[in-house]
């Protein structure tokens, strides 16, 4: 039985009961305690363990009154800051949002209450309301939770409670295929031997991001020293932000729901590009690393890999070097014959790229683990079943435009 952890988190805006100088105090605590490491740490040219920071801040921190799990998500929590700030070749971070993670230890929830008690320092504790209707909590009821994370923006306070459960997977009938570019997403259904079953595209919103990007561009070069210090013109930059980060999170789950509807109905696993080092290994032109900057393909791979953990669907991950530019027959080099056309040089074949891109994710996925050897994959010399038919059959236009306003 293959089974996998689904996490998932319930923001909510919470009220507390009676006075809360206690839950400030302990904010203010939290975040002193978390910069107090931060600054310890930043001169290191190592970034230490969890044990050994436990070693030197424990006893530090607990004597300010904090709770043992509240100083090892102190610790826990500097680490991360530190790794990533330091990853980014950043400066020290300066920590001034009153924020804590709390463990499970250290808080009581009662979701058909909707009830949370907090454990803060020096024994006090502080009793919470999350406001939230009884229908968005109806589908946590039979979930774990396992943290929470507390947030004062200096109005409200905002409580994210961080839910997991075990699915077990379906056996997969099928493979999709994903291929993700600039201007859409493919995705081709084979069957295990080989037998292509469907062709979807859908049209991705990159253009519509990067008209917010050049109207941005516009404003900075109108204005290039006083941009920053203009209220009015930081407004306007802001707004197209916005409207870029909405568009990209709208797109990413309707596409994510689509896809994982399409699987379940297939029963397929799907299969994905591990496209972890595209960043660093993309050399391009301007106008490339323009669109590479606004290409949200983590995201749209996170709400693939996510909705479709919900319909007990397994999802994995293959190298994506040169799937368009190898012949699925032969392995010979592929050369452009028209608008989105390949061409092999040996040995003739003709098809569309992206329907070739993830054939070879197909071929790359039935290998047995063996250097060279594939289970379904088509042999050297022989036309692949996923090609077989009218070479424009991959041509055929299945977009489906998910921008439309």
């Amino acid at each position: 039985m293959r089974v996998r952890e689904l996490v998932e988190t319930l923001k909510v805006r919470a009220l507390p009961e009676g006075s809360d100088e206690e839950l400030l105090e302990f904010l203010r605590l939290f975040r002193d305690a978390t910069q107090l490491v931060v600054n310890s740490m930043w001169s290191l040219e190592t970034t230490p363990s969890l044990k050994t920071l436990h070693k030197i801040f424990y006893s530090k921190l607990v004597s300010y009154g904090l709770r043992a799990h509240h100083a090892k998500q102190i610790y826990s929590y500097a680490k991360a800051i530190v790794k990533s700030a330091k990853r980014n070749s950043g400066k020290k971070p300066i920590l001034r949002k009153l924020t804590a993670r709390i463990d499970k230890y250290d808080y009581r929830l009662n979701l058909e209450n909707r009830i949370l008690v907090l454990k803060l320092h020096n024994g006090y504790e502080a009793k919470l309301k999350l406001l939230v209707p009884k229908e968005r909590i109806e589908k946590f009821l039979g979930w774990n939770n396992y943290e929470i994370a507390i947030r004062y923006d200096g109005k409200d306070y905002w409580v994210s409670i961080y839910f997991k459960k075990v699915v077990e997977l379906k056996n997969s009938r099928t493979v999709m295929a994903v291929d993700i570019n600039f201007d859409n997403v493919t995705l081709v259904v084979f069957s295990k031997s080989g037998k292509l079953l469907r062709v979807k595209r859908f049209r991705t919103p990159l253009r519509k991001l990067l008209t917010h990007r050049i109207w941005v561009e516009r404003i900075q070069r109108r204005y290039p020293r006083s941009w920053r210090f203009i209220k009015g013109v930081r407004r306007v930059i802001k707004r197209h932000g916005e409207r870029i980060r909405s568009i990209a999170f709208d797109y990413v789950y309707k596409l994510g729901d689509l896809v994982a509807e399409l699987a379940s109905k297939y029963g397929s696993i799907i299969v994905l590009e591990n496209l972890k080092k595209v960043r660093e290994n993309a050399k391009k032109s301007r106008s490339f690393n323009k669109k590479l900057s606004l290409w949200f393909y983590r995201r749209i791979q996170f709400a693939i890999e996510y909705k479709a953990l919900e319909k007990r669907l397994e999802t994995a991950y293959v190298n994506p070097r040169k799937t368009s530019s190898r012949c699925p027959r032969c392995g010979g080099n592929l050369i452009e014959a028209g608008y989105r056309v390949l061409k092999c040089k040996k040995c003739g074949f003709i098809g569309d790229r992206d329907v070739i891109a993830c054939t070879n994710l197909f071929i790359r996925y039935s290998r047995c683990g063996v250097s060279g050897v594939a289970l379904n994959a088509p042999k050297p010399d022989a036309n692949p079943s996923g090609m077989r038919g009218n070479k424009n059959e991959g041509m055929i236009s299945t977009n489906i435009n998910l921008c439309q306003t």
